[in-house]
């Protein structure tokens, strides 16, 4: 069992060295620490969701708030982004107590132009796939479900990983999310801003979780 452990925690060094690895599997979903209309934090911002006021309306999803559960599943070729989070009208440190503030339920998948981001660990949907070609829904307290459609900055639509320096995105070290969106019927204009920024944890599956528990305890042994 020894060499078996030994090239487990191998591994484990080999990623941290690499910065973060980006690996197929579940993740959690978490407020980005860096969302330029915090606070509050949140993983996800589509100002003018609904025209609200007369005023430019910012509406923010926060990943960690107690009933909110979004995650992530990544595969070589897809990225589903799905859950429930809160959000609302963002009126500047809370939400606006009013109809708009509740539970939102997102659903949004990324299976054309998915692949790993060329000289670097980082996945992206690269630009040169057709534009708004990846397509969810956001369903709101109101009981209305919305359109929403990638949009490319001009290099990428969506990019999941720590930077090409693995310094992290915005000042976040581990692992990021980030991209544009459209909302709304087809056509509708970009609105600014409407994107993505959370950040990530892989959710280890059992047998992940079994075999680091065997680790422990090997060690255990031999400190014995």
């Amino acid at each position: 069992m020894r060499p078996f452990v030994s090239a487990f925690a191998g591994l484990a060094i080999a990623a941290a060295a690499h910065g973060a690895v980006i690996v197929n599997g579940t993740y959690q979903l978490r407020n980005h620490p860096d969302g330029a209309a915090r606070p509050p934090l949140y993983g996800l911002r589509l100002d003018e969701l609904y025209n609200a006021t007369t005023s430019h309306d910012i509406f923010t999803f926060n990943f960690d708030h107690a009933l909110s559960n979004v995650r992530m599943d990544v595969t070589s070729t897809s990225i589903h982004i799905y859950g429930v989070t809160m959000g609302g009208r963002d009126t500047g440190g809370s939400y606006a107590a009013d109809v708009y503030n509740g539970l939102y339920t997102v659903d949004f998948t990324y299976s054309i132009g998915v692949g790993p981001m060329p000289s670097d660990d980082d996945r992206w949907v690269k630009y040169g796939a057709p534009d708004m070609q990846n397509s969810g829904t956001i369903q709101t307290p109101l009981g209305h479900t919305i359109a929403l459609r990638d949009k490319s900055n001009g290099s990428y639509q969506f990019r999941l990983g720590d930077e090409d320096n693995d310094l992290g995105h915005r000042g976040f070290a581990g692992i990021s999310g980030w991209g544009w969106l459209n909302h709304g019927p087809v056509g509708s204009p970009h609105v600014d801003s409407s994107d993505w920024l959370f950040t990530a944890n892989l959710i280890p599956t059992p047998g992940a979780l079994a075999l680091m528990g065997l680790g422990g305890m090997l060690a255990a042994r031999r400190k014995r």
